[in-house]
C-alpha cells in the first residue's frame, strides 16, 4: 500500500505538494505553543460557540474564521485550537497543491521545482507554526485564481461566476482579497485572443460586477460594517490619516526640512515593501538573478501573466497599508512569494538543466531548507504555560490581578481573556502605588535592563518567575505589604 502511495505521489506534483505541506504543518506545530492572534481567534471561537454571532462580533471585528472553526469543533468535538490548526493546515496545503496546478499549466518542465519552491521559501512557510486567518484568505483567493487559468483554457459561464464568490469568501477572512478581481479581469482583457475578448469578458465581469455592487451596497450600509473595525481601517488608511503623520512630525523637524516631511513619509514607508521582500526572499533571489542577467525574465513573466498581476495587486494593497500605517508585518508580504514561486521554480530549472551536476545538491538544499521553515532550535515558550499552571494553581482569579501577558492568562484557563494594561511602567507604578492591584503578572523582555530598578522604585517584591532560556520572563509580583494592598500568595 506504501509503494502504491509513493507512486501515486511521485506522478503527481500536486498530490505530492498537498501530502508534504500537511506534513510541514504538523512538523511545525509540534514543540509550539500558539501565538497571539491564535489565542484572540480562540477566544472569539468560545464566544461565539457561548453568546452566538453578536458576542463574537464584539469580541473580534472580523470573527469569520473563529466561527468557522468553532463549527468544526462543535460538528467534530475537538478542541478549539485544534480545529484551528487542523483548517489552516488543510488551508495552506490546498494553497500550494493550487499554485503547482496553475504552474504545471505555465512551466511544465520545471513543476517539481515549482513545487519544492513552495514549500521552501520561508517568507511564505514560516507561519505554519501559528493560528492565523491569513491561510484562509490565501485559500480562497488561490481558488479564484485556479478557477480562472481553468476559464481562460476552456471559457464558460460556469467557471466566470465563480470566480467572485470565491474572492468573497477570502474577504471575510482579509477583506483586501477582494482587489484580485480587478486583477483578474484586467489579466482576461489583456491575455484574451480579441475576437474573444468581449465575449470574455461579459462573463467574468458582467454579472459578477452587478452582484459585487448591490453587495457591497448592501454591506457599507449593514450594521456589520458600522460595528467592525473596517470602517475605522477605510478612513485611518485615508489620507486624512497621512495629514495627520505629516503635520505631526513636521512640527518636530526643522523650519527648511518640513516640506519635505510628506515626500519622506510616503518614499520612506514604500521603501519597507521591497525591504522586506527581499530579506524573506533569501537565496531564492538568485533565480531571479539569473532568469534577469539570461534574458529569460520577460518570457518568465508573461508565463506567469495572472499571478504577476496578482503581485501587482497585492503591491498596491501593501501600499496603501504601509502608507497609512508605516508599519508591514512579515505575513503580509507573503502572497508576494506565492504569486512569485512559480517564475523562482523555473528559474531554478533553468539553472540545473544546463548544469546537472549540480540537480542533487540543489534540490538537497531545497529540502533542507523546507525542513529548516518547521523545525525549530529554539526551545519553545514553555514559560508562559508554567506561568500560568501556576497561577491557576495557586491565586484565585480577581479584578484585582493585573496580567499583561496575554500568553500566561490563555494558560491560566480564567475568563474573561481581555483585560486592561498599560505599557507604561511609570504609569503602572502609580497605580500600584494607587493600591489598584493585589498581585501583578508581568511580561519581562531580555532587553528591560532597567526592570530590577523598576521593582525597587515600585515598591513592589517579586513572587516568583518563570523564565525562558533567552532570558525573557514572566514575573509575578505583589505590592509590599506596607503599600497598603493584601498580597495574595
Amino acid at each position: 500500500m506504501l509503494g502504491g502511495l509513493y507512486t501515486r505521489l511521485r506522478g503527481s506534483p500536486v498530490l505530492a505538494t498537498f501530502a508534504l505541506s500537511l506534513l510541514l504543518s504538523l512538523l511545525a506545530r509540534m514543540g509550539s505553543l500558539i501565538n497571539r492572534d491564535g489565542i484572540l481567534y480562540v477566544e472569539t471561537a468560545r464566544v461565539f460557540l457561548e453568546g452566538g454571532f453578536a458576542a463574537a462580533m464584539a469580541d473580534f471585528y472580523w470573527p469569520f474564521f473563529p466561527i468557522l472553526f468553532a463549527g468544526l469543533a462543535h460538528l467534530t468535538g475537538l478542541a478549539l485550537e485544534t480545529s484551528g490548526y487542523l483548517l489552516n493546515a488543510l488551508f495552506m496545503a490546498g494553497v500550494c497543491a493550487f499554485l503547482v496546478d496553475i504552474a504545471r499549466r505555465r512551466f511544465p518542465d520545471a513543476i517539481w521545482f515549482v513545487a519544492l519552491v513552495v514549500l521552501a521559501i520561508p517568507g511564505l512557510n514560516e507561519y505554519r507554526n501559528e493560528l492565523l486567518r491569513e491561510y484562509g484568505a490565501w485559500f480562497f483567493s488561490m481558488l479564484a485564481l485556479w478557477l480562472a487559468i481553468r476559464f481562460d483554457e476552456r471559457p464558460g459561464w460556469l467557471l466566470a461566476q465563480l470566480i467572485l464568490p470565491s474572492l468573497a469568501v477570502a474577504a471575510l477572512f482579509r477583506p483586501e482579497a477582494v482587489v484580485l478581481y480587478p486583477a483578474i479581469v484586467l489579466w482576461q482583457a489583456w491575455s484574451s485572443p480579441a475576437a474573444e475578448r468581449a465575449r470574455r469578458l461579459a462573463m467574468i465581469a458582467g454579472p459578477a460586477c452587478l452582484f459585487g455592487v448591490f453587495f457591497l451596497a448592501y454591506f457599507l450600509g449593514s450594521p456589520v460594517y458600522e460595528k467592525s473595525r473596517l470602517a475605522s481601517d477605510v478612513v485611518r488608511f485615508g489620507f486624512q490619516g497621512l495629514e495627520q503623520k505629516v503635520q505631526a512630525v513636521a512640527a518636530v523637524l526643522p523650519a527648511y526640512a518640513s516640506e519635505q516631511v510628506r515626500g519622506i513619509l510616503i518614499w520612506g514607508s514604500l521603501a519597507i515593501i521591497p525591504e522586506r521582500f527581499l530579506a524573506k526572499l533569501g537565496l531564492f533571489a538568485l533565480p531571479l538573478l539569473l532568469l534577469l542577467f539570461s534574458g529569460r525574465m520577460v518570457d518568465a513573466v508573461k508565463r506567469n501573466s495572472l499571478l504577476s498581476c496578482a503581485f501587482l495587486a497585492h503591491i498596491l494593497v501593501l501600499s496603501v497599508f504601509v502608507i497609512g500605517m508605516q508599519f508591514l508585518a512579515g505575513r503580509y508580504v507573503a502572497l508576494l512569494f506565492l504569486f512569485s514561486a512559480p517564475v523562482i521554480g523555473y528559474g531554478i530549472w533553468c539553472f540545473v538543466s544546463g548544469r546537472p551536476r549540480w540537480k542533487i545538491p540543489v534540490v538537497a538544499l531545497l529540502l533542507a531548507l523546507m525542513f529548516a521553515n518547521v523545525i525549530y532550535s529554539e526551545p519553545a515558550k514553555q514559560h508562559f504555560v508554567d506561568a500560568g499552571k501556576w497561577l491557576s494553581a495557586n491565586v484565585q482569579d480577581s479584578p484585582r490581578i493585573y496580567i499583561e501577558s496575554g500568553r500566561t492568562l490563555y494558560y491560566t484557563g480564567w475568563r474573561p481573556m481581555r483585560r486592561w494594561y498599560t505599557e507604561d511602567r511609570q504609569e503602572l507604578a502609580e497605580l500600584i502605588k494607587e493600591g489598584r492591584f493585589d498581585l501583578l503578572v508581568l511580561e519581562v523582555s531580555r532587553k528591560e535592563k532597567e526592570f530590577d530598578q523598576w521593582v525597587q522604585e515600585s515598591g513592589v517584591e517579586v513572587l516568583t518567575r518563570f523564565s525562558h532560556p533567552n532570558g525573557d520572563a514572566v514575573i509575578v509580583v505583589r505590592p509590599k505589604v506596607n503599600q497598603g494592598s493584601a498580597p495574595i500568595g
